[in-house]
């Protein structure tokens, strides 16, 4: 209960942060702009719509997210308003929990904002709209938005200073979007390499997928190409009915929760231990 006192706190204060809604007011009008510029010429107008803001999203959505949520806990250890928090009856498991409810419940709230928005202009533009895959975008985009709003509060908790974990988010955008699809040098490529040139094993395809579906990114392009559109990207091919497990669109949330358990732990427990000037 005392995480929940965190949150509210927090997120009041959070509201009041001209950076965090000039970020938000961005996302807005880009979802807008996506929605409002896709040519209705094409069999399927509205939908091509949903599919390019999806596809869009993995890039610009986490970085309007990790702005949300890398200043959560190191802002205030540099401020020294971290000591306020633990004088009170607090732990250190409280400010970090409590700070990622209340930093993903603005990602969620930019999200739905941002959704309503373009519903808005969907319906203005458009003859008609597939209301179910609407709503299933917007829950995904959600999930999304929560996996890397505990990536962004594990990595502050990580970090002493604001300058850190802001090195720390970026590092971690470039990686696992950016440097992730880099031909000849990204992980699944890489591990190919390492496999089959250096060890002389055969090629495992699956092996390599996974690598690559790993990305917070593209686990949730995975899952929303999959069970939302039913159309691959990037001249990526659906999983066949044949394909592993955890190859299937189904499995991506594992992936995200993952992320989303693993980041706030190692975050808590790096916290737990740290000494606070």
């Amino acid at each position: 209960m005392r995480a929940l006192a965190i949150a509210k706190r927090d997120f009041t204060d959070a509201r009041r942060s001209n950076v965090l809604w000039i970020a938000i007011g961005l996302f807005v009008a880009f979802v807008g702009i996506v929605f409002a510029t896709t040519s209705t010429d094409r069999a399927t107008p509205a939908e091509n719509a949903l599919w390019n803001i999806q596809a869009i999203a993995i890039w610009f959505l986490p970085i309007v997210v990790l702005v949300v949520g890398y200043l959560a806990v190191a802002g205030e250890r540099e401020t020294g308003r971290i000591k306020y928090l633990l004088g009170l009856p607090n732990s250190r498991r409280d400010v970090v929990l409590g700070k990622f409810l209340s930093r993903a419940g603005i990602s969620v709230l930019a999200v739905a904002i941002s959704m309503a928005v373009g519903l808005v202009v969907l319906f203005v533009r458009y003859p008609s709209v597939p209301v179910e895959t609407f709503l299933g975008m917007a829950l995904f985009m959600a999930v999304f938005a929560v996996v890397y709003t505990a990536i962004a509060v594990g990595i502050s908790a990580l970090a002493s200073t604001r300058a850190r974990s802001m090195t720390g988010v970026i590092g971690v955008y470039m990686f696992f979007t950016v440097f992730w699809i880099v031909p000849n040098v990204s992980p699944a490529e890489s591990l190919s390499y390492i496999v089959e040139e250096l060890l002389g094993l055969s090629a495992k395809p699956n092996l390599y997928e996974f690598v690559f579906y790993l990305s917070p990114s593209f686990a949730y392009s995975r899952l929303s190409n999959v069970v939302l559109f039913e159309r691959a990207q990037n001249g990526a091919q659906l999983p066949g009915a044949d394909a592993p497990f955890y190859l299937q669109g189904e499995f991506m949330p594992v992936i995200l929760l993952a992320w989303v358990v693993g980041m706030l732990l190692v975050g808590y427990l790096r916290f737990r231990d740290a000494e606070l000037a």
